[in-house]
């Protein structure tokens, strides 16, 4: 069981898909998914933190624009559209370590 992932999604049901995602495939490198857009704000110091950190990440956002922008962090992640099939946040999971 994969308990070495990070996940920031304020949506429970987004939350709960990508945490059934992961599992179903025994995902356990230490990774993140994050949710640049929270309900409290951006994800700026976490990002900063994993970037800092050399902990690779996904940036999983449905809000299209440019994050680099607002937060030049962001370009350390591999970006990910919502919606996003299984197999596609899979694929982004397993490119994050590259973008390292």
């Amino acid at each position: 069981m994969p308990d070495r992932i990070l996940l920031l999604e304020d949506e429970p049901f987004i939350a709960l898909d990508l945490e059934g995602v992961l599992e179903e495939h025994g995902y356990d490198d230490v990774v993140a998914i994050v949710d640049p857009h929270l309900s409290d704000g951006l994800c700026s110091a976490v990002v900063r933190h994993l970037a800092r950190g050399q902990v690779p990440f996904v940036v999983y956002s449905g809000e299209p624009g440019s994050l680099i922008d607002e937060e030049p962090a962001f370009e350390n992640g591999e970006h990910l559209s919502k919606p996003a099939m299984p197999d596609d946040v899979i694929a982004a999971v397993r490119r994050a370590p590259a973008a390292v």
